[in-house]
């Protein structure tokens, strides 16, 4: 069993912790910046200050998550992360057991994927990923550090590795794609082409049609 400690207070970080109550591993406590606690406890959890969080948690003894989400195109995570390993601790890594993964499969630290996953063999997953509910990560694709995957997204298989990207909602990237650091995958959007760093995308709007729903009731 893992003792850990979640860094963050925020919606992200209680999710994670009830997540965690059905693994064989312990969430501890709660920590973060002196300057951000408003609360000496959380979920009946204890709040630690993250500047000396070591003094009262060994790093040898105790594992801890960042639970940041995609703020500042998921680099405060990246900040948090490295400051953590800095200090000497393990950074923990969980995979609901809905999801479907193979034995061919690696992972790196501070990474958590929900339920309902289908993660085919050969797939790689860097460090401080997140990943929603729902997807298809298909056979040989790589996801670089750093990013955050929302939930019901589609991923073909040998997608090149891509760091601090953020997919959204429903999108869908065709097999064989490279995508670019730092981009933005907006919800809905379907890849099928190659991206450059940085860029944005957008699927189009929903268009709203002039009838209201009481003249088209007849329809449905």
């Amino acid at each position: 069993m893992k003792k850990i400690i979640i860094f963050g207070t925020g919606e992200l970080a209680q999710r994670i912790f009830f997540y965690l109550q059905d693994s064989d591993d312990q969430v501890i406590a709660f920590c973060a910046n002196k300057s951000k606690i408003d609360k000496d406890e959380l979920l009946g959890l204890p709040v630690h200050a993250f500047e000396n969080i070591e003094e009262e948690f060994p790093p040898n003894e105790f594992s801890m998550f960042i639970a940041l989400a995609y703020s500042e195109m998921n680099k405060k995570r990246t900040k948090f992360f490295n400051e953590a390993k800095k200090k000497g601790y393990e950074l923990y890594s969980y995979i609901h057991p809905s999801t479907k993964i193979w034995n061919k499969f690696e992972i790196g630290e501070n990474c958590f994927i929900l339920a309902n996953n289908v993660i085919q063999p050969f797939v790689k997953i860097g460090n401080n990923v997140l990943i929603g509910s729902n997807n298809l990560i298909s056979h040989n694709t790589s996801i670089g550090d750093n990013c955050f995957i929302t939930s019901n997204v589609t991923m073909g298989g040998q997608i090149g590795r891509a760091q601090i990207c953020f997919v959204g909602l429903s999108s869908t990237i065709n097999q064989r794609i490279k995508i670019g650091n730092e981009c933005i995958i907006g919800a809905g959007t379907i890849i099928s082409k190659n991206t450059n760093d940085n860029e944005v995308y957008a699927a189009n709007s929903s268009k709203k049609l002039p009838q209201s729903s009481d003249q088209i009731s007849d329809m449905i």
